[in-house]
């Protein structure tokens, strides 16, 4: 019988390398449409890694909201409230710049539920570059698991997330609930304690050139989870490509509807590099075609040989081409 899953690579190490540079972001650029700039160390805001910068990042953004303007945080740690009501809110028509050495640092507490950032009902808000911080190596409550770097919610749409990294959040890196028309491009999701990205209710969400890795700490781990927490909740035209899904202690996707609906359909999932097991999992979601999971690579380590002659090689990974629908890649359960 003719196998579908075509063996790529069989060599000391990855012919991709998961340390090479992000795919481009092609598709999520957009022009500002204004020319307001403001600096957030104008207002006040210190970036040492010690002052509580909040109000003063909070006030830039409020400024430039409304104006199609930018608010923008040079390099330095910015200490950060994270903690409701405190926490920084993005409102509708603006952009946050970090620089790439900019870092948003959630100033360490014992909250259950936190969010470095917020949008919140916006629209047309772009997050680009830089750094969001979790406190979970220093987190002071040991209960919950909703402790997110950025978190989009409450009717938000037309929302675009570039170059950013999230990592060592308490919860999620990046979390979606109540939101329409998501682009998220070029992100890092790195040593996140539940998810790299939680999709709640989402409609048009475009996910592409990505990492989320080192997902670990409490369930279920995933690089992402597409999960609505009840039935009348939906999770429509999701497409994720051209990202690497790396050392999670979950799925690299997991996929998770509610029984008896069909609140999860059109979930494309192409073009992606797995390392980890399992790849995809698929549970209550029958608008999730086995054809939409297509092109997708598997970086696995082979069986050690049993042969002597086989022994001294220096083969450590392989990398399986997954042809579309291809049981070895997703797993229903």
């Amino acid at each position: 019988m003719k196998s579908a899953l075509i063996l790529v690579v069989l060599l000391g190490s990855l012919t991709l390398s998961v340390a090479s540079a992000q795919p481009s972001v092609e598709g999520c650029a957009k022009a500002q449409s204004s020319k307001v700039i403001i600096n957030v160390r104008e207002r006040g805001a210190k970036g040492d890694g010690r002052a509580d910068d909040t109000a003063a990042i909070q006030k830039a953004i409020d400024e430039v909201a409304g104006t199609g303007g930018m608010a923008l945080l040079p390099d330095g740690i910015y200490m950060v409230n994270a903690v409701a009501p405190r926490q920084l809110t993005l409102k509708s028509r603006m952009t946050l710049k970090l620089s790439q050495g900019a870092t948003l640092k959630a100033i360490s507490n014992g909250a259950s539920h936190y969010a470095i950032l917020t949008i919140t009902g916006g629209s047309n808000v772009s997050v680009i570059g830089g750094n969001l911080e979790g406190d979970r190596e220093h987190h002071q409550g040991t209960s919950g698991e909703w402790g997110m770097g950025l978190r989009i919610m409450g009717g938000a749409e037309h929302i675009t997330i570039i170059d950013v990294t999230a990592r060592k959040m308490w919860g999620d890196g990046f979390y979606i609930d109540g939101a329409k028309d998501v682009r998220i491009c070029g992100v890092t999701a790195d040593y996140n304690r539940r998810q790299g990205l939680s999709i709640i209710d989402a409609i048009d969400v475009f996910i592409t050139g990505s990492v989320f890795k080192n997902t670990r700490g409490t369930r279920p781990s995933a690089g992402i989870d597409l999960e609505p927490d009840r039935a009348d909740q939906t999770i429509r035209n999701v497409s994720i490509t051209r990202s690497k899904f790396l050392d999670n202690a979950g799925a690299g996707i997991q996929i998770l509807g509610k029984k008896g609906t069909a609140n999860v359909s059109d979930v494309r999932i192409k073009s992606n590099l797995f390392r980890g097991s399992p790849p995809v999992k698929v549970k209550y979601a029958d608008g999730v075609l086995d054809s939409a999971i297509c092109h997708n690579r598997y970086a696995t380590r082979p069986e050690p040989s049993r042969d002597p002659a086989m022994v001294a090689t220096d083969v450590q990974e392989m990398t399986i081409l997954a042809g579309c629908g291809d049981p070895g890649l997703r797993i229903r359960y």
